[in-house]
């Protein structure tokens, strides 16, 4: 049973993290704004840099590189269904940080209403044992575990989340991008003008497991001594649109009638913003195998993929030159 203090409370936690969750950009400018508050919270700052991904192929779905090989149809498809996960993370996570920001605050713990929020009881322990140890990396891996749970019950596995998706995205990241990547900006040297990318190759989105891999990969590219300051100057210092032109302005456009540079529009003139009902106290942690070895974190050496990303960004334009193929030869793949 809660209070009518605690009750106030969580409609108050509530109102807030609806008033964030409104689109892609809202939900980046909190992560952001919340970790500058409170830095012990990584996963906050790791949050805001992959919803700027997560934008950033929202707006691809518009873009004069892969926007031609869609059909109408096939880009609210992909557009929904990106927006949907970034929407559910936010909703689940958003909520534990603004009881964290409580907690910290009245210095005693109110984790105890994380079930009332309708979040995972596996999540109870872990903020006790962080308000106690302050053990960041330990918090963070197992919130990048708890979010792709969430998504997994809640998104990927639904009737409703048609095979087709899968289908659509493995032809347009795979054979139409050869890969696809999560990029994190840097500079090695402040003085240099563009950007270099930090990040990973992403080959398999499907899996659960394989998407906490990327979680963990993520997170040790982002706290590493090599990127973080620059990654931090450049989260700070560059209003996420949801265009590449906000990394790379020197290939990417928000304009339409620059031809010299790749259109990447920004998100507010690619998406009308999505009302989203929410699922209601469903607890995805049923058996103590679905969290082994999570607070096992993993090591990258050197997240350095400009190479790789401007090799995949030649071979857009390239392909872009060529006539698409015919709906006959499209359906054959």
């Amino acid at each position: 049973m809660t209070t009518q203090n605690e009750r106030r409370l969580i409609r108050t936690i509530q109102s807030e993290t609806e008033k964030h969750n409104v689109n892609n950009l809202t939900r980046t400018k909190a992560y952001l704004h919340f970790f500058n508050n409170h830095n012990e919270i990584h996963w906050s700052l790791l949050a805001h840099m992959v919803s700027r991904n997560g934008g950033y192929n929202m707006t691809d779905l518009k873009s004069s590189l892969i926007g031609r090989f869609l059909s109408e149809k096939e880009k609210k498809k992909l557009f929904h269904f990106i927006e949907r996960a970034n929407a559910l993370i936010f909703h689940d996570a958003y909520p534990q940080l603004l009881l964290y920001e409580l907690s910290k605050r009245e210095n005693t713990s109110f984790f105890h209403l994380l079930p009332a929020l309708g979040i995972t009881k596996f999540m109870i322990p872990v903020w006790e044992h962080f308000l106690l140890s302050a053990n960041s990396q330990f918090l963070t891996l197992a919130l990048i575990t708890n979010e792709q749970h969430y998504i997994e019950k809640h998104l990927i596995n639904l009737k409703t989340t048609n095979e087709s998706i899968f289908k659509t995205f493995t032809f347009i990241l795979q054979e139409k991008m050869g890969l696809t990547h999560v990029i994190f900006p840097f500079k090695r040297y402040p003085f240099l003008r563009t950007y270099s990318l930090a990040g990973i190759e992403v080959r398999e989105f499907s899996s659960v497991q394989d998407r906490i891999k990327i979680g963990k990969q993520l997170y040790s590219i982002l706290f590493s001594n090599l990127y973080f300051d620059s990654i931090m100057h450049f989260a700070n210092h560059i209003i996420h649109t949801a265009s590449r032109s906000d990394y790379w302005p020197h290939n990417f456009s928000k304009q339409v009638q620059n031809d010299q540079k790749i259109l990447s529009p920004s998100l507010s003139n690619a998406w009308d913003d999505v009302s989203h009902l929410f699922p209601y106290r469903s607890d995805w942690f049923t058996e103590i195998s679905m969290i082994k070895d999570f607070e096992r974190g993993m090591i990258v050496e050197d997240g350095d993929i400009t190479k790789e990303v401007k090799r995949d960004l030649h071979m857009l334009i390239a392909m872009g030159k060529l006539p698409l193929p015919s709906l006959a030869e499209k359906k054959k793949r």
